[in-house]
């Protein structure tokens, strides 16, 4: 299953003359985003703003326009025949290279049966290009790129019926039409079937595009009342379910209540979107009908494809059908969902009632809980929800606390996420610092579950304060004496001053730590000693185990 990857982004195009050698310029965006991952867990990369620059077609030399954006029946061996959305566009110039787009980093180079091997280049600001089909790739993760830098060679790798380049553009965590965004930015796109010319590839870095900090940022939220809270203590788990399943969840939920519907009917919806997707955003149908997509497997004659793939607005396409059900408060729940979604089996739905029951009654406990959920754009998180939420308690010692930490390796950073019980939906602070979309940790948030699961001891969501609560004890900074389970607050300008103390991790020994880092990246070890990073910082360390 593809998950979503949450990008809130600003875009601003500067149109030029498309006689400019096929090439376009990119307005530099001055926000972040979270960028799009190798897997739903793990970020390579962390985010940065727009690099700008140009931007070109895809393609050296020659080429054809042999597919468009669309829902169109799938030509490929795998599910072949399906009515499905064509989510890029089809390039056809033989098999010669394939160039970025525009200045970027590589996040990704997955393989997979249908798209073959792939290429994906984030370009800051939140927008990223994946390149389909290559026949071998000339980059890694991680490398730096500039418009027309070879990163390829077209061919017919996955689910395809001819050699050709499918190019996408992805803004928002959802796929966009890519002639309309080459459009946008200057290029003249041919007709379908018709021929063009693209500029040869770029050799050589043209200098100053590739020049982006990805080093580690301050990221402490700011002091109450600087910030806007929204969610932050949304539960990770509820019963069987976790993660951005819960969070899923909390939109439907937060969808009829902005409606003003009774309990009966949100749950009714919970429940049917549990027994449809198992509250995953599925971007895909089953064998019955493969063009069914979203928490409620709604089909294209529902609603536009966006809506479809947004939790809360397919939640309002679910309650327009449900409250068109003649007397659906009086059926049993099942029946009701039945006779609104369609399906062949009118009892498909009650296994999940009880399940449905909990998830409502936990998430609306508390009326302020969701009184702020955004209500666009869905909710991102690790792959099934991420890991099992951890059992038991810890022992208190400063191995518990490690273990509680690195039980979530891999879980997305969110700006102001991180309870006692696990991660969990962030605040808002400003447009690049912004959790409420992401289910995770941000630095002081990992702390505070990890201590409070090994020790009971239960620290402020803050990374100056974790590093001096007076129930810590005071570590001197000496390798010596320093123990795996330590607390460390780090004052990055080097002053030791209060206010100063930024970002904090768990020392686990070997001279490294675990922490979360920032936004776009996730939970993580790293080297501590000998960082020329973190060693010139001013550092407070506190020893909560016993």
């Amino acid at each position: 299953m593809k998950k979503a990857v949450i990008v809130v982004i600003v875009l601003t195009v500067l149109a030029v003359p498309a006689a400019m050698f096929g090439l376009a310029l990119m307005s530099v965006l001055t926000i972040s985003g979270a960028n799009a991952a190798q897997n739903a867990c793990v970020a390579p990369i962390g985010s940065f703003a727009s690099m700008g620059g140009p931007v070109r077609w895809p393609v050296v030399g020659p080429f054809t326009v042999t597919s468009e954006y669309g829902m169109r029946y799938n030509p490929g061996n795998i599910d072949h025949g399906e009515y499905r959305l064509h989510a890029g566009i089809d390039l056809a110039s033989g098999t010669g290279p394939v160039v970025a787009a525009a200045a970027g980093i590589v996040s990704g180079t997955p393989t997979s049966a249908t798209g073959g091997n792939i290429v994906e280049i984030n370009h800051g600001g939140g927008l990223v290009t994946r390149y389909l089909h290559l026949t071998s790739r000339t980059v890694a993760v991680g490398d730096r790129v500039w418009a027309g830098r070879q990163i390829g060679i077209e061919g017919q790798t996955g689910n395809v019926s001819g050699v050709h380049l499918h190019f996408e553009v992805v803004t928002n965590g959802q796929p966009i039409n890519p002639r309309g965004w080459l459009t946008q930015q200057g290029l003249v796109v041919p007709p379908t079937g018709s021929a063009g010319t693209a500029p040869a590839g770029v050799l050589v870095d043209p200098g100053g595009l590739t020049n982006v900090d990805t080093d580690p940022i301050s990221l402490e939220p700011a002091a109450v009342g600087d910030s806007r809270p929204l969610v932050s203590a949304l539960p990770s788990q509820v019963g069987a379910w976790q993660g951005d399943q819960v969070a899923n969840a909390a939109q439907v939920i937060k969808a009829g209540q902005d409606r003003a519907l009774d309990a009966k009917t949100i749950t009714i919806a919970v429940m049917t979107a549990m027994a449809e997707s198992s509250l995953q955003n599925l971007d895909h149908g089953d064998a019955v009908r493969g063009d069914t997509i979203g928490l409620f497997q709604e089909g294209p004659e529902r609603g536009p494809y966006d809506q479809r793939m947004d939790p809360y607005g397919a939640a309002n396409i679910f309650y327009d059908y449900l409250l068109r059900v003649p007397g659906y408060l009086d059926l049993e729940p099942t029946i009701a969902a039945h006779k609104a979604q369609a399906n062949a089996d009118p009892y498909h739905y009650a296994p999940r009632w009880p399940d449905a029951v909990q998830m409502v009654s936990t998430l609306t406990a508390d009326p302020e809980l969701l009184q702020n959920l955004p209500t666009t754009g869905p909710v991102t998180g690790c792959a099934n929800g991420g890991p099992e939420a951890l059992a038991g308690t810890g022992d208190g010692s400063g191995q518990a606390i490690i273990d509680a930490a690195t039980h979530y390796l891999g879980t997305p950073y969110s700006w102001g996420g991180g309870t006692t019980t696990g991660p969990s939906l962030g605040t808002y602070t400003s447009g690049s610092l912004d959790g409420t979309h992401t289910v995770g940790f941000d630095c002081s948030g990992l702390v505070l579950f990890a201590v409070h699961h090994a020790t009971g001891i239960e620290l402020p969501h803050s990374a100056e304060l974790q590093g001096t609560d007076p129930r810590g004890a005071v570590v001197a900074r000496d390798w010596a004496q320093l123990q795996p389970g330590d607390v460390i607050s780090f004052s990055e300008d080097g002053s030791g001053a209060p206010g100063s103390f930024g970002h904090v991790g768990i020392y686990i020994g070997d001279g490294k730590m675990i922490h979360a880092p920032r936004p776009g990246k996730t939970v993580e070890i790293v080297q501590l000693r000998g960082s020329t990073y973190y060693e010139p910082m001013a550092w407070s360390i506190r020893r909560y185990a016993n």
